[in-house]
């Protein structure tokens, strides 16, 4: 197993935690509409989708123009 060291330290220590900002919605964003019904609205199974027109992500349940890569294996 390899071991890795950190200066003097032999496992690495947090210094510095980030946060995003005290928690509210993802609906409060500006860039988000939850607003728009047109392509399904706020539904189980629903995920955000940019739509350029707009400069928003709005959520959607039917995804045109995506390609999906699995990756190589």
């Amino acid at each position: 197993m390899a071991r890795l060291r950190f200066g003097d330290q032999s496992v690495p220590r947090v210094t510095r935690v980030a946060t995003g900002g005290g928690g509210g919605t993802v609906g409060a964003l500006a860039d988000v509409d939850l607003t728009d019904t047109s392509n399904g609205g706020l539904q189980n199974g629903g995920v955000l989708m940019y739509d350029s027109a707009q400069a928003k992500f709005i959520p959607t349940t039917v995804l045109n123009n995506i390609t999906v890569n699995g990756g190589t294996f």
